[in-house]
């Protein structure tokens, strides 16, 4: 009897792995079985993203048309791109002065660019320098006048004007600064003759101006971007003749008894069946538009796990090109995921969305940046190529 369970079991543990090969998370391009030099040879070719782990492309070993096959070893080659844009970029300072000698002193003559993928370098224009001033500001300032005043009889202030015109605006005496300009000789006695004066005005006023200058100026130049679109490897497995073995008592006794059999192989396709909706049932369907306003369409359904929840959209046979998608989540499999992050692949993408409670068949949307679709288009060219 022990005997017995045992062969069950271990028809069972076969079908679990034939069951786990089949769930690869990566589809080859192409699949060719051949002989080379005597051996028999599984050559299974994938294109990947850089992101990918090359890992994963390692099955365990598994049986096609008498062989059994055992992975040999995996050559990759780099779709690598190169790509060169105008580009041009403004750069905004400020100075104390709108003098054009100042602001060039202030910007630099060449600048590095390095954003999104792209580097390269930048030159100033100097046609492109525009400068306006910061903001204004009331300031007060004195205004001076001098006036000479000669020939008077006498160091005496009624002889000096008390005001005076600058400017348009009226000065007021501020100081009288007296000199002897000539002299007579009186008894002996050197008196002076005339005077001569220079009186001083003042008066205060304002003005407006600017508290600093604000320039922009372009830099322009050729900017860069090279890289890996993707990598395809190429997977060798070996194969060796399946030699069939010996049958058992067991065995022997299950093929005389047709109805043993047929309970057996009816079990056991319970089992597969049972299997095959707990792991590998399709859970979820993605829908996608470039308008919301014209509804979504199907983009196929995918197999979320619980335990790793990650969608990798870009992998479906109709991948999404919307800029929106909507999630569609089966009941049973959202209520287990309730509070934890799915994360979305698309392309050199990523998004997370955190599951909340669930009602019946749960739904969220998605918002895909531009970037991805840009993605998704250089990756097919690639590919083609």
């Amino acid at each position: 009897m022990k005997k017995k369970l045992c062969s069950l079991s271990l028809v069972l543990v076969l079908a679990l792995g034939c069951m786990s090969s089949a769930s690869a998370a990566f589809i080859p391009d192409d699949v060719d079985y051949r002989e080379l030099n005597g051996q028999q040879q599984a050559v299974k070719v994938y294109t990947l993203l850089p992101s990918d782990d090359p890992n994963e492309l390692r099955e365990e070993d598994f049986e096609h048309d008498g062989f059994l096959y055992a992975f040999s070893d995996m050559t990759k080659l780099e779709q690598t791109y190169s790509e060169d844009q105008p580009h041009t970029e403004t750069v905004t300072v400020n100075t104390s002065s709108k003098n054009l000698e100042k602001v060039l002193e202030a910007l630099e003559p060449k600048i590095e660019y390095d954003k999104d993928g792209y580097t390269g370098t930048l030159y100033l224009d100097h046609s492109s320098i525009k400068t306006e001033a910061a903001g204004y500001s009331s300031k007060s300032y004195t205004v001076t006048a001098t006036k000479n005043f000669t020939g008077l009889d006498r160091n005496d202030t009624s002889y000096i004007d008390k005001t005076v015109i600058k400017d348009g605006r009226t000065l007021t005496l501020a100081n009288v600064s007296w000199s002897v300009e000539s002299t007579t000789l009186v008894d002996d006695v050197l008196l002076p003759a005339t005077y001569s004066a220079v009186a001083t005005y003042s008066g205060s006023a304002s003005a407006t101006v600017a508290t600093g200058y604000i320039s922009t100026a372009d830099y322009t130049g050729t900017i860069s971007s090279s890289g890996v679109a993707s990598i395809q490897y190429t997977v060798v497995f070996l194969g060796s003749e399946i030699v069939p073995e010996a049958s058992n008592s067991f065995f022997s006794g299950i093929a005389a008894n047709p109805t043993a059999l047929a309970g057996i192989l009816a079990a056991c396709l319970a089992i597969a069946l049972l299997l095959f909706f707990t792991l590998l049932r399709k859970n979820t369907t993605v829908y996608g538009t470039p308008d919301e306003s014209a509804g979504y369409e199907k983009c196929g359904r995918v197999r979320l796990s619980v335990k790793k929840p990650d969608l990798k959209l870009d992998r479906l046979k109709n991948a999404p090109d919307g800029n929106h998608l909507a999630i569609e989540v089966d009941e049973k499999t959202a209520r287990k995921l309730f509070g934890k992050v799915i994360t979305l692949h698309l392309y050199d993408r990523e998004y997370q969305h955190t599951v909340g409670e669930a009602s019946g068949d749960y739904w969220f949307k998605l918002a895909v940046e531009d970037d991805a679709a840009d993605s998704k288009s250089n990756s097919q060219e690639e590919s083609a190529v």
